[in-house]
């Protein structure tokens, strides 16, 4: 048996968090003399644990000191998930959002560096011709094959193909570039004669546009990677995506060796006592045991 003093040493964090000691731990957090991402015995760090045990203000408190969102424990369980199990959807809410913003930003960091090290570069123009061959008659006939044409131009680059997809028994082709372009205001033409048509991008500063042009229909579809501050307000997660995760299942994953399968259901899905000890599987937010599988263990 795992003595207090021990946990209270060894993970201080989440002792706070259990006891949802969220002042102290705030106090604790702001010092940064702990590791808030240090896993327990279970694979679980700070947030994780507080969001299993639906403890709200220890949630909040870990997602103001930049806890990660983005994080396992060792069953596979997503924060996100866990916090659905909890059917709080405030705390849900709030999970979100928070998962999304660290998302945006762990891709957005990036492209200043990518771009002046594209910029740096070299310029160049390369083809690169693939294709599938069989000695089966008829089937060469089958197998896919392309000419890939990559430009590379500053902080620029565009890649012209014609095979999109398959379709049942047939490769679909098409005339199709994708467009990788930074920094300046800039005209971007088509290379392919009477194809060509020209696209003028807007000025990004230090992000980028991702732009799949489509020459058979003669249309643009643009991806802004830099989002202003003041749009990051559509990162919020509206009431009903989070009703509708408060109402469906989490996930069905099946385990082999030894097989059984695992299904876990928000804790508004278990309507009564008698179901619950029905199936061992189910969790309700702050019930021990917290581990899920074909073993129960207490905390």
């Amino acid at each position: 048996m795992v003595e207090v003093e021990f946990i209270k040493k060894e993970y201080p964090l989440h002792w706070l968090v259990w006891q949802n000691d969220y002042k102290q731990l705030d106090t604790r957090l702001k010092k940064r003399e702990h590791d808030k991402e240090k896993l327990d015995n279970r694979g679980r760090t700070p947030l994780m644990l507080a969001v299993t045990l639906g403890h709200l203000e220890s949630a909040r408190t870990l997602l103001n000191n930049e806890a990660n969102v983005n994080c396992e424990n060792s069953h596979g369980w997503t924060v996100v998930q866990e916090a659905v199990a909890t059917g709080d959807p405030e705390l849900l809410h709030m999970v979100l959002e928070r998962r999304d913003f660290q998302r945006y930003s762990n891709r957005m960091a990036g492209i200043p560096e990518l771009l002046q090290r594209l910029k740096e570069a070299p310029d160049f123009y390369v083809e690169m011709k693939w294709e599938f061959t069989s000695w089966v008659p008829l089937v060469s006939r089958m197998c896919p094959s392309d000419t890939y044409k990559v430009y590379k131009q500053g902080s620029n680059v565009r890649i012209d193909t014609t095979l999109l997809g398959f379709d049942h028994t047939s490769w679909q082709r098409g005339n199709r570039s994708y467009v990788f372009q930074g920094h300046i205001l800039q005209l971007c033409p088509a290379i392919r004669g009477a194809r060509s048509y020209v696209y003028k991008l807007n000025r990004l500063g230090d992000g980028a546009t991702m732009m799949e042009i489509d020459h058979d229909i003669q249309q643009v579809y643009c991806e802004q990677m830099k989002t202003p501050d003041e749009a990051l307000g559509i990162l919020v997660p509206n009431e009903e995506s989070v009703s509708q995760r408060l109402t469906t299942p989490i996930a069905s994953i099946p385990k082999i060796s030894p097989v059984y399968h695992v299904v876990r259901y928000p804790s508004s899905y278990v309507t009564s006592f008698k179901e619950l000890n029905r199936n061992p599987h189910f969790s309700s937010p702050g019930a021990l045991p917290l581990a899920w599988g074909p073993a129960i263990h207490s905390v």
